[in-house]
């Protein structure tokens, strides 16, 4: 994969309802995530399931309507608000802010602080935002990859 700057969030604690990770920028460490919980391969609940590890995908400005500001976005397609992978689709993925479950709606959360298994806070939107859209802006390629680490019962 030719990219110029790497997003990556390496997913550490697995729970039936968070997936939570530490997220860096071109390898280093940026802030805390919080996901919905990682399904198998092809399997979505929408609102649920955590985004597809092991895929790159590009990260673009999107303006959102439910925040009313630009936001960073992830997609696999043209479009530059969809992903696909393995007849599963997502679709206006943002890197937001949040500190629950219940704040996801399938989108990875970004907070500099981890409470517990369920809890991150303090957002860290503004700061990924105010990093990555003038790369994005300049006309660089910046790309985006979830990675599961081991998961233990």
């Amino acid at each position: 994969m030719n990219y110029e700057h790497l997003i990556r969030i390496k997913r550490d604690s697995f729970s039936t309802q968070t997936t939570l990770g530490k997220l860096d920028i071109d390898g280093e460490h940026f802030c805390e995530t919080l996901e919905d919980t990682v399904r198998p391969v092809g399997i979505k609940v929408y609102g649920e399931t955590a985004i597809p590890s092991d895929i790159y995908m590009s990260v673009g400005i999107h303006y959102s309507n439910k925040f009313k500001r630009e936001v960073l976005i992830l997609s696999t397609e043209e479009d530059g608000v969809t992903i696909k992978h393995e007849g599963v689709e997502f679709g206006y993925v943002y890197l937001h802010g949040g500190n629950k479950h219940n704040n996801t709606l399938g989108c990875p959360l970004v907070a500099h602080n981890r409470v517990d298994r369920n809890t991150i806070q303090s957002t860290a939107e503004a700061e990924l935002f105010d990093v990555i859209a003038p790369l994005i802006r300049a006309g660089k390629n910046v790309q985006f990859i979830a990675r599961n680490g081991r998961q233990t019962k």
